[in-house]
């Protein structure tokens, strides 16, 4: 193979350009581990209790994203494939940390890795390897003078009692999904009729009847009223809800009612209601009477506001609607019948609106849980993400308009707001 070694002019112009970015770089890593601007780090964009700073989480997503489009241009593509083809590293591993319940132990404090690997029932050779491979993606801290490991900002998230619920997802989908996965070559041939997972597990079942014969529907449910619980302050805060405050906000395809429930505990004039299939509103109907788990926000859910139906025949009128992560279970036909039945129930009036809580397809470091989320869908549902032009091309066919869309901070989803037209 030819060497591209060599003197010539051009060659030493970008060795030049490339050192001069080197240095350049160096100074900005150096700026970014002064002390006092870790501190500042931790507390604005690092607190796993709060939301991150608006405007530090949104310069902090561009620096990222101009690192990625750096790193594109200069990482050898062997490396980039071997990112690929060997990414089951990563995610085994960071499952044999949880199932060990590591996050947990460190909990209390820094770990010497012998110590650690005993508390964890492990064995410290294979220990050592698995946490080296995990902390140089950046979970957990690691001391090399004194062999200590200890949580960090990203490791605590995975703790058992964490409010957010995220080792949930890492249970789940590097074991169901990852096996589902699997069937990703077959499902992209041209002849395929099966989805991902139904040539994965050879099963014709939609993947929640599959789940349901197989036991794990509870796991699904917990890891996605965990994700719901994890990105509620983002959903609640970044979306001017006080504009409706004193409607009646129906949650189209609700589901357990997770999400209504938590727009009325935060905004106190709020009511609201659940349009879902009849088994779903059989289900969740105790969950608003006084002793059931929304007890505390059901007076302001009427019972008349739990109402069943088929949301591909008909809405039940109302000014102000919302529907999370459900348009991206379906194609652009499905999508759009939807739509427009949405569109022909909206009542017009000066607040009237649908928010449509989805992901915005990117192709951003920062925006890479759209890509995950797109493939997912295409894997369990032969659904999809959209991107921005997407979204506004879906609106004007069925009679919104989009007036705005809102960034989420630590959410997966934007806040779509589509007014009638």
């Amino acid at each position: 193979m030819a060497s591209n070694d060599g003197n010539s002019p051009e060659y030493t112009s970008l060795l030049e350009t490339l050192t001069d970015s080197l240095h350049d770089l160096q100074k900005i890593h150096a700026r970014l581990t002064l002390s006092h601007v870790k501190r500042q780090l931790e507390a604005s964009l690092h607190d796993t209790e709060a939301l991150p700073h608006k405007e530090v989480f949104a310069i902090s997503s561009k620096i990222v994203d101009v690192l990625y489009a750096t790193d594109r241009l200069l990482q050898p593509g062997n490396l980039v494939l071997a990112d690929h083809f060997l990414g089951y590293a990563d995610s085994q591993c960071l499952l044999a940390t949880v199932r060990q319940k590591v996050p947990d132990i460190l909990s209390s404090g820094p770990m010497k890795v012998h110590d650690l690997a005993l508390a964890a029932d492990a064995r410290e050779d294979r220990f050592r390897q698995i946490m080296r491979v995990v902390h140089c993606k950046g979970i957990f801290s690691y001391d090399r003078a004194s062999d200590e490991y200890s949580n960090n900002h990203r490791s605590e998230l995975l703790r058992s009692d964490h409010w957010t619920g995220w080792s949930n997802w890492v249970e789940l989908y590097t074991s169901q999904f990852y096996e589902m996965a699997k069937g990703i070559p077959d499902s992209i041939k041209k002849d395929a009729t099966r989805g991902a997972a139904q040539y994965a597990f050879d099963t014709e079942l939609d993947m929640f009847t599959y789940f349901e014969k197989q036991g794990w529907l509870p796991q699904l449910h917990k890891t996605l009223g965990a994700g719901a619980l994890a990105q509620s302050p983002g959903i609640l805060t970044d979306y001017p809800w006080a504009e409706v405050g004193n409607e009646t906000v129906i949650d189209i395809g609700g589901g357990g009612g997770a999400l209504i429930a938590s727009l009325l505990r935060g905004n106190p004039s709020m009511k609201g209601g659940v349009y879902d299939l009849p088994s779903v509103i059989d289900h969740i109907r105790p969950f608003f009477a006084p002793n059931g788990e929304y007890g505390d926000i059901g007076s302001r859910v009427d019972p008349s506001c739990l109402q069943a139906g088929d949301f591909f025949k008909e809405i039940p009128p109302n000014n102000v609607y919302v529907m999370k992560w459900v348009l991206h279970d379906w194609l652009d036909e499905d999508a759009i019948k939807i739509l427009k039945n949405i569109r022909r129930a909206i009542q017009k009036g000066p607040e009237s609106r649908l928010v449509v809580l989805e992901s915005i397809l990117s192709d951003t470091s920062s925006g890479r849980l759209s890509r995950y989320g797109d493939i997912n869908m295409m894997i369990t549902a032969k659904g999809r993400e959209r991107t921005e032009a997407e979204w506004y091309e879906l609106a004007e066919l069925t009679g919104f308009k989009i007036v705005g869309i809102h960034p989420l901070r630590n959410a997966w989803v934007a806040a779509i707001d589509m007014r009638p037209v």
